[in-house]
């Protein structure tokens, strides 16, 4: 099952006053992922065209992640639906797995905000995720 690696080191402001890592920000950390993901497969103009609004989100975690520990964060789409996308998330950091999250996006049209379908051609492109 193919997925795009993403990763970085923790910053400071994603932590808590002990240096782990707010739980929340394991959301940003999924959405950076994604966002690296599918600009490996569009252009730049496929952002502006369209917005990708959140329907469904769920995490579970595992450990914790702590301040400049080097996280990876493994995205893969498991489902292309009409007009939305199933993400999983798999985040590691030096314990091993830290987090899955878990997430469903709409794709809508930024001018109208009416549901924008994958063609035919973007779902072969997302296929690489799959």
């Amino acid at each position: 099952m193919p997925a795009f690696t993403y990763s970085r080191r923790i910053a400071f402001h994603e932590t808590d006053a002990a240096g782990i890592v707010y739980f929340a920000n394991y959301f940003r950390l999924a959405e950076e992922a994604e966002t690296h993901a599918l600009a490996s497969l569009a252009t730049a103009e496929v952002f502006r065209s369209f917005a990708y609004p959140r329907v469904h989100a769920e995490a579970d975690y595992h450990a914790p992640l702590r301040f400049f520990e080097e996280v990876t964060v493994q995205a893969r789409i498991t489902r292309v639906g009409s007009s939305s996308l199933h993400w999983e998330y798999l985040i590691s950091g030096a314990a091993g797995r830290c987090a899955t999250v878990r997430c469903v996006s709409t794709r809508r049209h930024i001018s109208t905000g009416a549901a924008a379908p994958y063609s035919e051609a973007e779902r072969a492109a997302l296929a690489a995720l799959l």
